[in-house]
This record gives C-alpha cells, structure tokens and sequence, in this order.
C-alpha cells in the first residue's frame, strides 16, 4: 500500500481496478485495530479520492463504503481542533466524491447531537456532520428501529436552546438547510416547521432564513416587530436582516415597524443598524402612500457611513422617480 501511496499518479489510471480491494482493506484494518483514525488511513482515503475522476465506487461496494463512512464519523471527534478540521475536511471531501454510494449514518448522527446540557459544546462535530451532508442534499435521518423523524428532529431542534451561540446558530442553519432539501426533495415540511415553532426565536430566524425564506411568515415577522424594541446591537440589527427578504409580503408591515420605532432608527448613532433599516425602509418604499414617503424623507439623515449614504440616496433616487413619474403622468 506504501507503493501505492508513493506511486499513486501511475496507479491512478487503473483505478477501478484497486479501488475496490483497498478499501475493503481499509475496513480490514478499522476492524483489527482499536486506534484512532491515523495518518496511514487518512492518506490511503485521500488516494482513493483523488482517483475520483477516473472511478468510483460501485453499487456493490456501497455496504463497504457505509462503514468507512460510519468510522469517519465516530472517529472524527478529537481534542486538537486543527486535527478535528482536518478529519471534517476529509468527510467532506468523501462525501462529495462519492455522493452516489452514501446514505446517513443516522443512528452515529442522532448520537453525536444528543447532548443535552445547553451549556455543553459536544454536540458542534454532530451538526457540522449533518451540514456536509444536507450540503450534498443527503438527508440525515433514515428510517431504523426505536428513532422516529420526529425524535430525530426533536433532538437536533433542541440544540438551538443551547447557550453558546455557535451551537444554536449551527443548529439553526442545519434546520434552515434540512427544510430547504426536504422541499427540494417533495417531502413535507409540515411536522417539522410544527416541531419548530415552539422553540423558534429570534435570533435563530436570520440563520434559518439563508437557506429556508418561507420560515418567516406572518406569525414570527409579528413576533419580530414586536420584539424590535427590546433589542439592542447586534440583536437588534439582526432582528431587521430577518424582516428584508419577505416584509413586503406582509399587509401593514410599515405601520408595525413604524410603531416599533423604525422611523427612529434612521437617526440610529449605530451606523450597522441604520444601514439596515435603511435597507428595510427602501423594499418597502414600493408600497407605501404620498404621506409615508414624505415623513421618511423628512426623517433622512445624510450623515453615517459609506453604507447608510448609500442607502440613504437609494431611497432619495427611489423618490425623485417616482415624483417625476407621477407628475409626467
């Protein structure tokens, strides 16, 4: 194997020749070996991988790929995080290469994301593994004895409770992907979307909305004005990247934002926020009368950074067209 490794571009056209037995191989030394993932095996898969555009595994080699996949998930895991990266690197890179002969290792995934301590940050290898996978539109979840879809799902919701904010913001963007490849895939997102609402807040509603923008429908873009008030910061301003996508949809969305005080954020001494209520105000300046145009333009400021004068004479330009064509009409 050490010449093949040294050797591999020459070997490299006879590929489907070797593929097959090293990697039963390769199953034959996680099998007789009680060590973790080593560099031997590490650069024995990166081979394998390399030959991609030559061969692939067969059908009939799907069971064997399974369990080198199912080891790399269980032994991805490690205390050093430049290792763990690398280990993530490679799954994905794997699963990628050979998306066709892969399913989810659904049971090693529920495991890995089980944590229940909000204060724990166990569960970041689960929910990075689950987001290669959606990335490749492999759904987690597949069907085995004694785990359900919904307490599969339950359990990965959960994690969006969790303290630390790189745990329920990676939680948050895995449903946002889960939903977007079950609509892709025709499958109903009604059971989810249910488990969802009632943990859904905030702050998950950006993250999830990247990827899934029906998320914000009318009930949680009321529940966002509502709270637009009680925020501060970076919340607040992330409060408002939420509402952009999908506020014109909404009947009245500019009579609620005005009453929760979007009028003074135009006038915001932080810039980030104002940029983005300004970027709010100028989707919205489509639907709104004679008299709500003039209070916003009465209310613009011209001072602030690159980015809210910018926006600033976006909704100035927006009105000076939309004056001349009034009156040229």
């Amino acid at each position: 194997m050490r010449l093949i490794i040294h050797t591999h571009t020459i070997f490299k056209s006879y590929a489907r020749y070797w593929l097959t037995p090293i990697i039963h191989m390769c199953n034959q030394m996680i099998e007789k070996s009680s060590e973790d993932l080593n560099t031997f095996l590490i650069d024995t898969i990166v081979i394998l991988l390399s030959w991609n555009s030559i061969a692939i595994p067969s059908e009939l080699d799907r069971t064997a790929v399974q369990r080198l996949l199912e080891y790399l998930f269980l032994n991805c895991t490690h205390k050093n995080t430049f290792v763990m990266k690398t280990n993530l690197d490679l799954i994905k890179k794997l699963i990628e290469s050979w998306n066709e002969r892969i399913y989810a290792p659904t049971l090693i995934i529920y495991k890995l994301i089980f944590d229940q301590d909000i204060k724990s940050k166990h569960n970041t290898i689960g929910l990075s593994l689950i987001g290669i996978l959606l990335a490749n539109n492999i759904l987690p979840y597949n069907e085995i004895n004694d785990l359900t879809e919904d307490k599969f799902n339950e359990t990965l919701l959960k994690n969006m409770t969790n303290s630390f904010r790189n745990i329920y913001a990676a939680a948050a963007e895995v449903v946002g992907m889960l939903l977007n490849v079950k609509k892709l895939k025709g499958q109903s997102n009604e059971r989810l979307l249910e488990q969802l609402s009632f943990i859904l807040k905030w702050h998950s509603g950006q993250t999830i909305q990247k990827h899934y923008p029906e998320i914000v429908d009318k009930t949680v873009m009321n529940k966002l004005i509502f709270g637009l008030k009680k925020l501060y910061g970076d919340f607040k301003m992330e409060c408002l990247k939420v509402m952009i996508a999908n506020v014109t949809e909404f009947d009245s969305a500019y009579l609620k934002l005005k009453a929760a005080g979007v009028l003074d954020i135009l006038i915001h001494k932080d810039f980030s926020i104002r940029s983005v209520a300004l970027r709010l105000l100028h989707k919205l300046l489509p639907k709104l009368t004679h008299e709500q145009l003039f209070k916003i333009a009465q209310t613009l400021s011209l001072d602030g950074s690159n980015e809210c004068q910018y926006w600033t004479l976006e909704i100035y330009k927006w009105m000076y067209d939309y004056i001349t064509q009034q009156i040229t009409n």
